[in-house]
């Protein structure tokens, strides 16, 4: 292989890998109802940086990379193995979040989607979901609202009761501040308030496993459920473009796009009025620089508006028998499921 093949291989191959992992994940979810031992299933989702693998290795004794950088260390959907909390076997499900460093918005959708539509196929429902937020920000800007916007639609309205808004970090700001900024994000419109009114709480962390634990206790006392995003793509066939967290993300594009337009149109207005000819060439470098990111931004919403929903088992064939799931976990435990 040349090395102009290579960055046209890539995302193949990692799409690949998150497919592989996604059904080895779902696999041992399997094995785990075969033995008799079911486990409540909870997501962990957030922007990056907001302490989700730290979350989740707190309280569930894992050793899931923690990111110190600028780059995300999740990248693909990982899992914890199954823990107790209280009488409860829980297993924890850490999701990249949609700023991802790896991936674009749209691989990040593609991987969580397809995760979460093998495990509708196998009836398992999902116990809760964590959403993480810093409450160490002043202000939650654009990739915080872009992350939450997508938190929304892939769980839908119903789901909400079984959503815990986490405010991370709660220790490391003074009492007054932290409880102000909790208000302002629980009541208003634009932030927290529409999933709090469908059913979300809204709860402090303290970074403790104790805090995480009461997190956990307060899910675990919920009904099971399926997310929007399962019923969409699965029960109902949509490609992921037709669904509500699809069509939220073309709506981010399209925002975005329009933003790289009258950018573009701005500077062309100031190239051909600078007679300056080394801002010119400042000028020229960022319009390419725009250009290149539009160019991107379109190929991505035609990529996803042409995308299909997760591949599926023929709407006919029924579930797995008992029979044959108790033959998966005689296979597990010879060591040959992977």
């Amino acid at each position: 292989m040349s090395a102009t093949q290579v960055p046209t291989q890539q995302p193949k191959l990692r799409f690949l890998q998150s497919t592989l992992q996604n059904f080895r994940l779902v696999i041992n979810h399997v094995v785990w109802l075969a033995k008799g031992s079911p486990v409540s299933i909870i997501l962990v989702m957030g922007p990056t940086g907001t302490g989700k693998s730290t979350f989740i290795n707190s309280v569930s004794g894992s050793k899931m990379r923690i990111g110190t950088g600028l780059q995300s260390e999740t990248a693909a959907v990982e899992r914890t193995e199954p823990f107790q909390v209280g009488s409860q076997r829980v297993v924890l499900v850490d999701t990249p979040g949609f700023d991802d460093t790896m991936k674009s918005d749209r691989d990040v959708l593609t991987v969580i989607n397809d995760y979460l539509a093998r495990l509708h196929w196998e009836h398992i429902k999902i116990q809760g979901i964590i959403y993480l937020h810093r409450i160490t920000d002043n202000r939650m800007g654009g990739t915080a609202l872009r992350n939450f916007k997508m938190f929304q639609a892939m769980c839908g309205h119903d789901a909400m009761r079984n959503a815990i808004i986490v405010l991370n970090m709660w220790d490391q700001v003074g009492k007054e501040v932290r409880e102000a900024r909790m208000a302002e994000l629980r009541d208003s419109d634009i932030f927290f308030k529409p999933a709090v009114e469908a059913g979300a709480r809204v709860l402090p962390h303290d970074s403790t496993p104790s805090s995480a634990v009461a997190i956990l206790t307060c899910l675990l006392e919920r009904k099971p459920v399926s997310l929007q995003i399962q019923v969409e793509t699965v029960d109902d066939h949509m490609a992921i473009a037709q669904t509500a967290a699809g069509m939220a993300l073309l709506g981010h594009l399209g925002t975005m796009e329009n933003k790289h337009v009258q950018e573009l149109i701005r500077l062309r207005k100031e190239l051909e009025s600078s007679e300056d000819e080394k801002e010119r060439k400042e000028l020229q470098e960022i319009r390419m620089s725009l250009e290149q990111a539009g160019r991107k931004m379109a190929d991505e919403q035609v990529r996803l508006q042409g995308m299909k929903g997760p591949v599926r088992r023929q709407t006919d064939e029924p579930a797995p028998p008992r029979w044959r799931l108790r033959g998966i976990a005689r296979m597990d435990r010879r060591g040959t499921v992977p």
